[in-house]
Parts: structure tokens; C-alpha cells; sequence
């Protein structure tokens, strides 16, 4: 990735039929059901449901105000602001000063502001220069809290007690009951994943901004060239810039990170220009996203250790000692 662009990995879908929710312990003969586009406003850690992708906000602090809750976003390596988050603050966009961002699906030269402080939790972000994005972008929330500043911190969340916390990594262990993945850091902090699918291996990057999981056109072909493509859907893309891309879901096979396992994920493929921007167009790779994450009862991304730790949700369909995620959805019937 090129030095000083910015990358915002955030990503909504629009499916010609319906989107698809990536749900722990469901039974798989359940249709989904249309994706809400904004959860509730009072949570900061929104499980994901049959009926809307969740999402993960954290509080805080803009030169010194401590009421804006932001995204945090594992999949951009720069913070940004809303509209209103400049409006609020009276905050002017520095003269002559264009940051370029790249989304999903394309890129844009946007305003900046200057921030004098930023604050989540422990870690002191200190001055910050921010792209403003369009209001559409963040659902109600204030900001996107990107990983610039956050290498040495562990974000852990807990979607049964609504809880985000950022702090500074200790690097201790993952906690009793919980699944490690081991992870790399690439690209100015983008959390990156060895993985395997099909026999093959795969990149996978952990991003917590983006509502859907998404893949490459080199691991489509490769799922496609195994046979692994089935009922299949057309989808169009969304990301933090203007334009929108065609896509193709169908469910993948059995994806391996490291002893973790995700079975029945639903996976939108297509040319996206953020794998172009990181560097992983021409090998396979692919972008989980808060259909899945959101599914877990918790989850810590631990900078520090370079570790993805993870806890399923109790259920008898889910078998910790196995170390098997079973994303239970189905796409609806060919026409």
C-alpha cells in the first residue's frame, strides 16, 4: 500500500434477492432475512442477527468531549469523521488539504480536519488529521476509529455485555475458553491471517468495519476450478467512496485459521479495489467481516501478541473443543 493513502474497508451489500447474515449455531434450513442497515443506537457492541450485521462502536474522546462513539475499524489504517461530528465540534477543513481514501470498491480525494486530540480508552492518539466521509457511511455513529496509533493496544469486545474496551496490550494470554489465532501485521497495522480453503491457502483479513465477507477474483476462480460454486446470487457493493461494484455470492467451503474453523460462510466475490490498494489482487484472499465476527459472544484483536482471540457462542451446535464456527445460512433458491 502506498505510504499516506488511507484505507477504509467499510462495506454494506445489496443483493438481488437478500443479503445474507453469517450466524452461529442456526439452522441452516432458515432463510435470512432483509439486513437492516443501522442497529440499535444504544449499543456499542451490536451482536449480529438474522435480521440486520452487526457492529462494533467505541467511546471517544474528540479535543477533549467524550460523548462521540466511532467504529472501530480493524480494516482501515487511518481514523475519519462524519459531517456531523464537524459540524458539532466547529471544526474547519484544512485549506488545500485532500486525503485520498481507499474503500471496497474504489477511491476519492476527500476534505480534512485537524484534530487536536484523540482518545479510545487507554491510548492517546494525540493529533490526528482526518478524512471527512459522507454521512452515509457510518449509520449514526460520529466517526471511524482506524488502527493509526492502536499497534500497541487490545480491543476486546463483548457482545453479550455490550462492552468495548481499548487498552494497552499486556501480552498476556487469551483468556480460558477462548480460540487463539495467530496473526501477522501488515500495511501500517491490517490485521492479516494465514488461512486454507479447499486445499489451497488463503489471506484473511480480520475487518471489523466491513458488514460482509468478501473475496477476491484469484479465490473465486480457485473455489470455482474445485467445484465448490453452487446456488449463486448477484450483489452490488458498497463502500466509503461513491462508487458501488458487482458482485457474486455463493456460500464457501470450509475455511481452516489455524485449529478455528468456519463452515457455510457466505462470501461476495468480485474485483475490489482494497485488495488492489493492499497488495493481495493476485493471490487468493478474503475479508471476514462483522456477519461472521458479530456472531461470536466475544472477541479480542491483541496487537501486542499479534493475536486474534475468539469465543463462541454456548450452544449444542457449537463445539468449542473441536474449535468449529458453523455460520448457518443458506442462499435462497435459484429462479
Amino acid at each position: 500500500m502506498r505510504p499516506g493513502c488511507t484505507a477504509i474497508a467499510v462495506v454494506a451489500l445489496l443483493g438481488a434477492g437478500t443479503p445474507w447474515t453469517a450466524a452461529v449455531a442456526q439452522s441452516a434450513a432458515e432463510p435470512a432475512t432483509q439486513v437492516q442497515s443501522e442497529p440499535e443506537q444504544t449499543l456499542y457492541a451490536t451482536p449480529t442477527r438474522r435480521d440486520r450485521v452487526g457492529r462494533v462502536l467505541a467511546p471517544v474522546e474528540v479535543n477533549g468531549q467524550q460523548s462521540f462513539r466511532f467504529i472501530v475499524d480493524t480494516g482501515a489504517n487511518r481514523s475519519a469523521v462524519s459531517p456531523r461530528l464537524v459540524t458539532a465540534l466547529g471544526l474547519a477543513t484544512v485549506p488545500d488539504a485532500r486525503i485520498g481514501v481507499h474503500g471496497v470498491t474504489g477511491s476519492a480525494e476527500l476534505p480534512a480536519v485537524d484534530i487536536e486530540r484523540l482518545r479510545a480508552g487507554e491510548i492517546d492518539l494525540g493529533r490526528v488529521r482526518a478524512p471527512v466521509l459522507s454521512e452515509s457511511v457510518f449509520a449514526g455513529a460520529d466517526g471511524i476509529l482506524g488502527v493509526d496509533g492502536l499497534q500497541g493496544s487490545r480491543i476486546e469486545v463483548d457482545f453479550v455485555n455490550d462492552r468495548v474496551s481499548i487498552s494497552r496490550s499486556t501480552a498476556r494470554r487469551a483468556p480460558k475458553g477462548f480460540l487463539t489465532v495467530p496473526a501477522g501485521l501488515q500495511f501500517g497495522g491490517l490485521l492479516l491471517v494465514e488461512g486454507k480453503i479447499a486445499g489451497g491457502k488463503v489471506k484473511v483479513i480480520i475487518d471489523t468495519g466491513a458488514a460482509h465477507t468478501l473475496g477476491n477474483v484469484p479465490l473465486r476462480d480457485f473455489l470455482m476450478q474445485r467445484g465448490a460454486k453452487r446456488q449463486t446470487a448477484d450483489s452490488t457493493v458498497i463502500g466509503a467512496t461513491p462508487e458501488t461494484l458487482a458482485g457474486v455470492t455463493f456460500i464457501a467451503p470450509r475455511i481452516s485459521l489455524g485449529s478455528t474453523q468456519l463452515r457455510n460462510l457466505p462470501v461476495t466475490f468480485g474485483d475490489m479495489h482494497v485488495f488492489r490498494v493492499w497488495g493481495l489482487e493476485r493471490e487468493p484472499a478474503l475479508l471476514i467481516g462483522m456477519d461472521l465476527l458479530g456472531t461470536l459472544e466475544q472477541f479480542v484483536v491483541d496487537y501486542g501478541r499479534q493475536e486474534f482471540q475468539l469465543k463462541t457462542r454456548a450452544s449444542k451446535d457449537v463445539v468449542i473443543n473441536t474449535c468449529t464456527v458453523s455460520c448457518g445460512t443458506r442462499l435462497p433458491s435459484d429462479r
